[in-house]
């Protein structure tokens, strides 16, 4: 099917108001809803309520005044079938079925003939519908209590509008895609096979995309502006497809989106008027079709246009992505807040925001791993995108990677190594691990107890089966005592935290920096990402007065040091009445 040849009328029809014969034809399978697919959706309806509801599109093409050929969509359209005619059977005698449905496959028959049990077997689709029946008899018995009479009622009232003048109701739709000029019946054929093979599967975008692009008219202008509109669609669509950009817009997976220009229509409908509705951007645009192609040369491509244009500007990219990246603010409500402003004037109500994202009721020196987890890792996050935005242009913070994983606090110094699991190899493991690190430590020192603690680490592994809880506790006592320099306890500080992917944090365990620091560099040379101040910090980046000694250990210097660069780096952006970051 080409756009050029068929017309398509695109809307939307309550339930209530669908009416006609609709024919199924023989190159479509029969109906094949089980029991799960059927409860969903009875449960997705009333649970819903008064909400707009939408149940997918009909894909219709018309062959007389009141008959339809069924191009896509009858698994829905014979649920709600026979949903209908069950409450017409059992609650609502005098209710009126607008619509009928018969199958063209071997041989022709009318869904009514299919609710006999004894006709149950006669085929495969008579055994589908007649147990769709049963389950639907099944779900309303199950409620008990008259509460079957009450969902007999709010069916009828979702499926159509203004019952008994109730204010109520009207909710539950279909969109309507209605196809003309087909050639003959290969073209159905064909739009059917694309249909439910996955090539352009009917989303928010296609469907606006069809609102766009159907033509009233049949000139050489109005040709000229649809071709325009599509090879604009086209292009963003393919810049879209870029992760770099995807991930400076937006946190949403982009497995969320077919065509992932629904994204930027989404932007545009205004919050008071979104819903949860599968296809409510579609309706917003539905709603405006007499002025859509204005919408999109005056509103849609400069809105898309501002948004290219902040993401190729290194400030505005860095500042933008970190506010989406760190679910602040969403994208449209940084253009909706920079509507109107200029160039100066964006780059400060920026600022402003980003000092706003890391003003918490918290004072800076209260803030605890475990009791300020989200505060933690939103200053670390803007601490790496402006460390890296302050190289100039040299590199990217690459959003792409940050929104596609899950982040957690890494301790550089480890909270609990004493309370490892019980296994005796991993004890023994744990232990191996940092000998190299005490012995690199008691050849600079030369000290006689660090030479005692290697010792004592090789006996630990050599008498493995016959070591206790209570020896490994004291080994690690005494291990930390040579790699820890301070009795204060500023585990759970910020002094103590980096950002890590959280595999990547699950596979340092307990060890201490410096086994964390050799496990990070090999990463790092496996080509996975690590954030670029969590790599400052353990390379030691940040440590003023380096020498041999204090490069096994996460000391006191190094802490001060560390939370020194912080400061530095965001002195633009720490509100006051927070005071300075400490450790």
């Amino acid at each position: 099917m080409s756009e050029k040849t068929n017309q398509i009328s695109l809307g939307y029809k309550l339930v209530g108001d669908i009416s006609g014969e609709f024919v199924i034809p023989d190159y479509q399978r029969g109906y094949r809803w089980g029991k799960m697919q059927i409860e969903t959706l009875l449960n997705d309806i009333i649970d819903n309520g008064n909400e707009p509801y939408c149940l997918q599109p009909l894909v219709v093409r018309k062959i007389d005044e009141k008959k339809y050929e069924l191009i896509d969509g009858q698994q829905r359209l014979t649920t709600i079938y026979l949903l209908l005619y069950y409450i017409k059977k059992e609650y609502k005698p005098k209710l009126q079925i607008k619509y009928s449905l018969s199958y063209k496959t071997k041989e022709e028959y009318n869904i009514l003939d299919c609710l006999e049990e004894k006709k149950a077997y006669d085929n495969i689709d008579s055994y589908f519908i007649y147990n769709a029946f049963i389950t639907i008899d099944n779900w309303f018995k199950k409620m008990g209590d008259n509460k079957d009479q009450s969902a007999a009622d709010q069916f009828i009232i979702y499926f159509s509008p203004n019952i008994n003048n109730c204010n109520m109701g009207g909710n539950v739709r279909f969109i309507w895609y209605e196809v003309s000029d087909m050639k003959d019946d290969k073209e159905a054929i064909s739009l059917f096979t694309r249909l439910n093979i996955g090539r352009i599967p009917l989303n928010n975008a296609e469907l606006i995309k069809a609102l766009l692009l159907c033509r009233k008219e049949k000139t050489e202008k109005a040709s000229e502006e649809q071709l325009k509109i599509a090879l604009q669609w086209d292009n963003i669509e393919r810049e879209l497809h870029d992760d770099d950009f995807w991930n400076f817009l937006t946190k949403e997976k982009v497995e969320s989106y077919f065509s992932r220009i629904e994204l930027i229509f989404k932007f545009m409908v205004p919050k008071n008027e979104r819903t949860t509705d599968k296809y409510n951007t579609f309706f917003y645009f539905n709603n405006h079709r007499s002025k859509l192609k204005e919408l999109w040369q005056k509103k849609f491509i400069p809105f898309y246009y501002r948004l290219k244009e902040w993401y190729k500007k290194d400030n505005f990219y860095h500042k933008i992505g970190y506010l989406v990246a760190s679910s602040f603010f969403t994208i449209d409500e940084i253009v909706e807040g920079i509507d109107g402003k200029k160039k100066s004037e964006i780059d400060s109500f920026l600022d402003t925001k980003i000092k706003e994202s890391i003003s918490f009721k918290t004072k800076y020196n209260e803030l605890r791993y475990d009791k300020n987890y989200n505060e933690i890792n939103r200053i670390l996050l803007l601490f790496n995108v402006v460390s890296i935005m302050e190289k100039k242009g040299v590199m990217r913070f690459p959003f792409k990677f940050y929104n596609n994983e899950e982040w957690s606090l890494e301790h550089i110094h480890p909270q609990h190594p004493e309370k490892m699991k019980q296994d005796k190899n991993i004890w023994c493991d744990w232990i191996k691990s940092h000998i190299p690190s005490i012995k690199a430590v008691a050849n600079i020192k030369n000290k006689k107890e660090d030479n005692e603690l290697v010792k004592s680490m090789e006996e630990f592994i050599e008498k493995k089966e016959n070591v206790t809880m209570d020896s490994f506790n004291n080994l690690i006592a005494r291990i930390n005592k040579t790699l820890l320099d301070t009795d204060e306890d500023l585990t759970h500080s910020l002094s103590n935290m980096a950002l890590l992917a959280k595999n990547q944090n699950s596979a340092l365990n307990n060890s201490l920096f410096d086994v964390k620091r050799k496990k990070i560099i090999e990463m790092d040379k496996d080509g996975q990402y690590i954030p670029y101040c969590t790599k400052m910090v353990f390379f030691k980046y940040y440590t003023e007065n380096l020498n041999n000694e204090n490069i096994y250990i996460w000391s006191q210097a190094d802490r001060e040091s560390y939370i020194k660069k912080m400061n530095k780096v965001l002195v633009n952006y720490l509100p006051s009445e927070n005071g300075e970051l400490t450790i």
